[in-house]
Formats: C-alpha cells, structure tokens, sequence
C-alpha cells in the first residue's frame, strides 16, 4: 500500500474537490440552458465561469506540470474571444463570421486539452473513490459542451445546415444567433448521448460530419477512460 505524505493527501483532497465542482458546474451549465434562451449575455458569462473553473479548481492542482502554461494561455485567450464574439455578434455580424473560426478552434483545443489532462489525472489517481468518478462524468459533459461550440459556429457560417422549423424562436429584440446558442448546446448534448436531434439538415454534409463526430467522441472517451484504468488495475496485479 502506498504511503503517502500529508503535502501530496492535501493535494489530492483539493484535486478531488475540483472534479466534484467541474461535475456540479457543468451540470449547472446544462440546467440553466433555458434561461440563457431568455438572456443573450448568460451563456457566453457560463463559458467564461467554465474555463475559469477549470483553470482554477483542475489546473491548478494537477498532477501534470509540463502542459500547465497551455492551458492557462488558451483558457484565458478563450474568455477574450468569448467577449469580443459576443460583442461582435451584437454589433458587427460580419466580424462574428470572421471570429468564429478562431474563436471555435480555441474553445475546442482549451476543452480537449482539460479531457485529455482529466484522463491523464484519473489514471494516476492513487485511489478511485466518488470524486474520481465525479471527475470522469465532467470529462463526458465538456465534450458536450464542445459540441455545442461546434454547433453554434456553423449556425453562424452555414444557417442552412439547420431545419429552421425545429429551432426555437428567438425573443423578440435578440439576435438570432444569441438565441440559438442555448438550443444548439442542448442539441450536442443529444448527440453526445446517441438519442439525436432534429435541428440539423440531414443533406447538410458538414452539419452531419459535426453531429457524428460528437457522438463519435462520447463513445470513444468512455472506451478509452475505462480501457486505461482496467489497464492499470491489471497492472498492479501481475
């Protein structure tokens, strides 16, 4: 059994207390997607929390050192693309068009930089207890909301790609594409759990391309999640 000093039992603590906060966060995230339907500004306020959650209570207290400075400078460079694709989108439509390439590719390299980080922590998790398992849920949530990312972005340069019939209608005075953020993260989340979703044209190529990349994703990170932990078990008892 491993002995372990009361510097690394601390450090372990706060670590598994990031994993239960992500999970309780994201899940938040999820639940307040209605809402942010009604308020144009509070998804783009959830994802700026989000990456600074992430930063704070997972980085931080990460076992893994040498991929630390990235994920703090694309963390923080996502939540200054947030603000001003936001602001671009309220302002200047064609500006979000030019951001929002630029602005999916960061939000994207910062999300599947925290999974793959998550996954490398949980394996070296001297104990899997509750928190690890919390841990490995949020992992599952943030390609979810990736998707979402993904989403709205082609919303943005290709609205056909989406059946404007099954899309919600926006509040009257909001941008349509403020109004469509919310409904698009809840269609990736479909997506991610393989039920489907009707927003998306089916004759739109990179619509499905997108759509089964994150179901894809979902499977995927589970496989590989309960493959690296079944291989270290197996490990420990040869």
């Amino acid at each position: 059994m491993v002995k372990l000093q009361p510097e690394q039992l601390l450090q372990i603590r706060r670590r598994h207390l990031g994993y239960r906060i992500t999970l309780a966060y994201e899940l938040l995230l999820v639940v307040l997607m209605p809402a942010a339907g009604h308020i144009p500004w509070l998804l783009s306020l959830l994802l700026i929390f989000l990456a600074l959650e992430l930063m704070v209570f997972i980085s931080r207290f990460s076992m893994l050192q040498r991929t630390r400075p990235l994920i703090y400078g694309l963390g923080g460079l996502a939540m200054l693309l947030e603000l001003i694709w936001h602001g671009s989108l309220v302002w200047d439509l064609h500006l979000a068009r030019i951001l929002a390439i630029p602005h999916l590719i960061v939000w994207v390299s910062f999300i599947w930089l925290s999974v793959i980080r998550k996954i490398s922590s949980l394996v070296r998790e001297p104990f899997v207890t509750l928190s690890v398992v919390l841990g490995a849920v949020s992992g599952y949530l943030s390609i979810g909301i990736a998707g979402g990312l993904s989403l709205t972005a082609l919303w943005v340069l290709q609205p056909q790609a989406f059946v404007a019939a099954a899309l919600p209608t926006p509040p009257a005075g909001m941008d349509p594409t403020l109004g469509m953020g919310p409904a698009l993260m809840v269609a990736s989340f479909s997506l991610l759990t393989t039920v489907g979703t009707e927003v998306l044209n089916s004759a739109n190529l990179t619509a499905q391309l997108i759509a089964n990349l994150i179901t894809i994703a979902g499977q995927l990170y589970v496989a590989v999640l309960i493959g690296l932990i079944l291989g270290r078990v197996n490990q420990r008892t040869v």
